[in-house]
């Protein structure tokens, strides 16, 4: 077992596994928690609501869409944020709760998003209510942050809800705040000093 996955908490790790397993049932592929893996599960999420839509691709926000969020974001949201614990370091928090308060928080930056929320974006090719698709990090950063994506080419329109262009803006969040980092100090990236900066965001 990867060293990473015993970090992970027990509710994660079981819907982490779920995830692997109905992708290696459909495509015959091992989810490594690579970088690489997250083409295979952006396709997946295609495959499965072209299924749902009766062999037809669905619209953003179409209903077919919005039955699969309920099914499976938390599987493949779990996923997502363990291939993160994975590429940067970081926690889980508040599983205990409704998927709405979940949160993954980064080591190697000052940044908290929630996964699920990111899973049920994709599924539904826009935001979904109550569960916020966002990269947050302190008042201080986040307007130097928002410049630096400012500064990146437009995605088109049928890939920024995907999992592989979250990953890259998370990609740009953790290089341009490590450079931050090098003129400013480190952030003290804590649970506590996430709660003291963030609240419940």
């Amino acid at each position: 077992m990867n060293e990473f996955l015993k970090e992970l908490p027990e509710e994660i790790y079981r819907l982490t596994e779920r995830c692997r397993t109905h992708v290696f049932k459909r495509f015959s592929l091992d989810l490594d928690f690579s970088s690489d893996t997250l083409s295979v599960l952006d396709y997946f999420v295609t495959e499965l609501v072209t299924e749902e839509n009766k062999g037809t691709c669905p619209p953003a926000g179409h209903v077919s869409r919005m039955n699969m969020v309920h099914l499976f974001a938390p599987t493949l949201g779990a996923y997502f944020g363990a291939l993160l614990a994975n590429q940067f370091g970081g926690r889980f928090r508040h599983t205990d709760k409704d998927i709405t308060a979940w949160r993954f928080e980064f080591d190697s930056c000052f940044i908290r998003l929630n996964p699920v929320a990111v899973a049920a974006s994709v599924i539904a090719q826009q935001e979904v209510d109550g569960l916020s698709a966002i990269l947050l990090s302190s008042a201080k950063l986040m307007p130097k942050l928002q410049e630096r994506f400012d500064a990146v080419p437009e995605v088109l329109d049928e890939d920024f809800f995907s999992f592989c262009t979250w990953y890259e803006s998370i990609q740009i969040a953790n290089e341009f705040l490590a450079e931050v980092s090098l003129k400013d100090g480190r952030d003290d990236c804590s649970s506590e000093n996430y709660d003291r900066l963030l609240g419940d965001k």
